[in-house]
């Protein structure tokens, strides 16, 4: 399952900012902050990309409202 696989990497990405295709489904570009982020996947090519902060897996996260 893709799904599957994608929890698999985001977890060598914890507490770091990642760039993701969508098509894919995969991690193209990762930093500590989100610019670094987009500027890695830029870099590599990719300009329609998803970011977003990978928390830690160990952890619950409920956002404020």
């Amino acid at each position: 399952m893709k799904n599957d696989t994608l929890i698999q990497e985001l977890k060598n990405y914890e507490n770091k900012w990642v760039a993701l295709i969508e098509t894919d489904k995969k991690v193209v570009a990762s930093g500590d902050n989100a610019s670094e982020a987009k500027k890695e996947a830029a870099e590599r090519g990719y300009k329609d990309i998803i970011l977003f902060k990978v928390f830690p897996f160990r952890a619950g996260y409920v956002p404020f409202l």
